[in-house]
């Protein structure tokens, strides 16, 4: 193998001439892709001059290896398509891209020599940078690729610190920088510590512990930041950032979907599409073709700057101040919320944005603003926050870095719910969760607040006027592989109705408005290309899947779902069956709790879902949890028949199995469902139940479920399987049942480690809480050691033990549970592979090795250390 080569011009002819100069010099050896042209036509039906991140992220993955690729371009402005085709990359591929300043045709031709050699991908961009001044190109504009950005011309003035000053230098080497989800952890790390401790970078200063005032620094990869701290934990709180910044924030490869991977590999998106009129061209945010109606949905979100600004006399200055703040912690706690539903349902990646979105209300910065404009303005509550807000987002606008600055609609979209609750302002609202028909969504823009209430099975399409390939919604869609356009022309909200008939070539961007029968009949063939490729694909992949076996003793892989979508992702990934289906989802919406033949019908829709065509001896058992409902788990439907229940600590209140035993028709009505829709399908059903403590709350459980069965025994509604035994399991999540568990396992088949609640309520700290947040990491060694005991518990009495919950997704942490004596590992379906790979090769004896250490561990230090110890990899 050898570095590969990718060329950017704006020229599409240049491009492919310097290409094959390359090739023709080094005779073929080397791998080389041109990326030249903007990919839209001109009048005289010649491409257009520019540059496409598309088709450069296209020519990047076309010559893509384990060398490394290096792209070249030939103006300075193409940097910017280029960056943002590596952004479009998962992190994997994106440590092996480097770009270059060097000369076009003279850095190319010395590169391709380099690579045709055998040479490293850093000695092929030395080379190409060797050909000319390059020092002098990098003062123009420079590169973030493992390079320092040049001295700059204006130092910030350094703000005074009081007592000892600690500082250190620090080089950012994550791909964006400091973007939104790097900085949300870079704040909370900063605000766990007694010091006082400022960031600088660019020539500028901020508060490290303000999220917008890091956001505003523009930092990106190759950037060196500068950290001076004081106070009692200074050089604690500068190692723990160091930390972070060399772990890289963290950011762990992002697998691409399968439906993303089929279409854009797909041969029918390189063909021709024909033209009509009433069509729109923009820029494709996630590959794909869809057909379908339309539905036209208008963003909750305020404009800011239209609120309107009302006055109050001065003596309601402090009472505005005080309304002010309860406003911003009450919508940081629905955030909190909300990020926590959605790591449960979708991911740890996906919900950090609204995290982040917390610490934005949370930010010391905006609060300190809008009280000011409170105090000296006179200005009421929400308008002194709206116009605090838009002045914080409006500075994030004008970055030059485009990620950061797409990030000005998070500012908004937070602060927005804020202003709301202060009854600033209202707009209406289009509930996008109650969607029941398949539809192409249009909207002027999407937040991330709209984003979450998506569902991916009737969703078809998207097409937004704002945003671009590193919108909220552009990740989503092509997480779950939704064709996507953004940037198309504001007209079209003029010109598309609700229920009218588009057309969705997101390959190329266009979109047709009651497309004609050629324009359907060639979209409808590429659909249909498209999901025999992925029939394809999906056999290839459970065909490969070999049983997994470490010294004799089988590990079985199995996924979350919460949704028919994820479901049949479930099945598509290969799965062994589902470790957990969260019942709470699928009436997540909901405003009343559905009776037992909707339950009925919604469970054979998931079930058959994961089941697709195959036998039902051959497809894996469905785990379901019952209704997991109260605490950070709220659910209106319920409140709407048990009543409002106020608690002084939900965490401790009535929730999980609590509510089945206060409520014993609505866990009645939910078994009957669910066996019902067991013997529709002939899964194999198991029922597991949440928040269990004692052995008398298993005992009552086991005699609902075997009257429910019984009394549809006798009724002759279930068939065989259904009517005879049922695995029943519970939940471990609180330290009682930990410590039970020899008592518990005499009643239950099963165990299933819920690891999210046992470690908070094992190290008291609010999973949702960011001032705890250093106690809530899965490597505290009171948990290990609680796992292994629950593991030696079921083992003793023959009964399996599984995780679920995002450690079972980390491929770090798979390899520790399984050496605690773990048995099955349930996760988020695209994790399976990640985790899969984490786990061959892996020997009983080794094994045996790291659970010994782990579990005499004493710090969290040491667990991480173990667990990223070299010879475990």
């Amino acid at each position: 193998m050898t570095v590969a080569l990718v060329i950017v011009s704006h020229s599409t002819q240049l491009a492919s001439g310097v290409a094959e100069l390359a090739r023709q010099t080094t005779k073929g050896v080397v791998p080389i892709a041109a990326a030249g042209g903007s990919g839209q036509l001109g009048h005289s039906n010649e491409d257009m001059l520019g540059t496409s991140a598309d088709i450069i992220l296209a020519a990047m993955q076309s010559v893509a290896g384990p060398d490394g690729v290096l792209v070249l371009f030939d103006m300075g402005s193409a940097l910017l398509s280029a960056e943002m085709a590596l952004e479009l990359l998962d992190e994997q591929q994106r440590a092996t891209v480097m770009l270059t300043y060097a000369p076009l045709v003279e850095g190319t031709i010395a590169a391709a020599v380099e690579a045709s050699l055998g040479r490293s991908l850093t000695d092929v961009k030395r080379a190409a940078e060797q050909t000319a001044q390059v020092e002098q190109l990098r003062k123009l504009k420079p590169i973030t690729q493992d390079e320092t950005r040049p001295e700059q011309t204006e130092e910030s003035e350094t703000i005074p610190m009081v007592g000892e000053v600690h500082e250190i230098s620090l080089t950012l080497h994550n791909p964006a920088g400091l973007h939104m989800r790097p900085a949300s952890l870079f704040v909370q790390t900063a605000a766990r510590f007694r010091a006082t401790i400022h960031v600088q970078a660019q020539g500028k200063q901020a508060d490290a512990t303000s999220i917008m005032s890091v956001l505003s620094l523009g930092a990106r990869q190759g950037d060196t930041i500068v950290l001076r701290a004081s106070g009692v934990d200074a050089q604690a709180v500068l190692e723990a950032i160091s930390t972070l910044v060399h772990a890289d924030f963290y950011e762990t490869p992002s697998t691409p979907s399968t439906a993303s991977s089929v279409s854009q590999s797909s041969p029918a998106a390189a063909t021709s599409t024909p033209q009509q009129p009433n069509t729109w061209q923009g820029i494709s945010a996630s590959a794909g073709v869809a057909i379908g109606l339309a539905f036209l949905y208008t963003s909750t979100v305020l404009d800011l700057s239209t609120v309107q600004q009302r006055t109050v006399a001065p003596t309601s200055i402090a009472t505005e101040q005080q309304r002010l703040q309860e406003a911003l912690q009450a919508t940081a706690h629905d955030l909190d919320l909300l990020a926590q539903q959605l790591q449960d349902r979708v991911g740890k990646a996906e919900a950090a944005i609204f995290v982040a979105q917390a610490l934005i209300v949370r930010d010391p910065a905006l609060h300190e603003t809008a009280t000011h404009l409170i105090e000296d303005q006179h200005l009421d509550a929400s308008s002194a926050l709206a116009v605090a807000a838009e002045q914080y987002a409006s500075q994030l606008a004008k970055l030059d870095n485009p990620v950061l600055a797409a990030r000005a609609v998070d500012v908004h979209d937070a602060t927005s719910r804020a202003v709301q609750r202060l009854g600033g302002q209202h707009t209406a609202q289009q509930d996008l969760s109650s969607l029941s028909n398949p539809i192409i969504l249009v909207a002027r823009d999407l937040t991330p607040s709209d984003t979450a209430q998506l569902q991916p099975e009737i969703l078809l399409g998207i097409c937004t006027i704002q945003g671009g390939a590193t919108s909220h919604a552009a990740i989503l869609a092509r997480a779950l592989g939704i064709p996507a356009i953004a940037g198309l022309d504001e007209s079209l909200l003029q010109r598309i109705h609700s229920n009218d008939e588009l057309g969705l070539d997101a390959d190329k961007g266009l979109l047709y408005l009651h497309p004609n029968d050629e324009v359907r009949n060639a979209l409808t063939q590429r659909i249909t290309e498209r999901r025999q490729q992925q029939s394809v694909l999906q056999a290839a992949v459970q065909s490969n899947i070999a049983p997994l076996s470490i010294g004799g003793r089988r590990i079985l892989l199995r996924a979350n779902v919460g949704s028919k979508a994820e479901a049949e992702a479930a099945r598509l990934w290969g799965a062994e069956g589902i470790g957990l289906l969260r019942t709470e989802f699928l009436f997540a919406g909901a405003t009343t709790l559905p009776d037992e033949q909707e339950q009925r019908i919604h469970y054979t829709r998931v079930f058959q879902a994961f089941r697709g065509d195959r036998e039902a001896s051959t497809v894996g058992p469905i785990v379901v949890r019952t209704l997991d409902a109260g605490a950070d788990k709220p659910l209106p439907a319920l409140e709407r028949i048990i009543g409002t229940v106020t608690e002084a600590n939900p965490a401790l209140g009535l929730r999980g199995i609590r509510i089945h035993l206060a409520h014993q028709h609505l866990l009645k009505r939910q078994l009957r469902a669910l066996l019902l829709a067991a013997s529709d399908t002939g899964i194999e059903l198991h029922i597991m139940f949440p928040m269990m403590s004692t052995v008398e709350e298993l005992r009552t459980i086991r005699t609902l479920f075997t009257d429910v069965q019984a009394e549809l025994t006798q009724r002759q509604a279930l068939t065989p399987t259904a009517s005879s035994h049922i695995p029943l399991g519970i939940m471990i999540e609180v330290p009682a049942a930990a410590v039970m568990a020899t008592e518990l396992v005499e009643l239950a088949d099963f165990f299933s480690i819920g690891a999210n609640d046992l470690l908070q309520y094992t190290l008291a700290a609010d999973r949702t809480n960011a001032t705890v947040a250093n106690l809530y990491t899965p490597m505290q060694p009171s948990l290990v050691r609680l796992i292994q005991q629950i593991a030696n518990a079921g083992h003793r009495a023959g009964k399996p033990v599984a995780v679920c919950g995002e450690i079972a997704s980390d491929p770090r942490l798979a390899p520790l549970l399984v050496a605690l004596g773990v048995d099955e590992l349930s996760m988020t379906p695209t994790a399976l592979s990640a985790v899969r790979s984490a786990l061959i090769g892996r020997t009983a004896q080794e094994l045996a090795m790291l659970a010994e250490r782990a579990v005499n561990a004493k710090t969290v230090a040491e667990v991480e250390a173990i667990c990223g110890a070299k010879w475990l990899t």
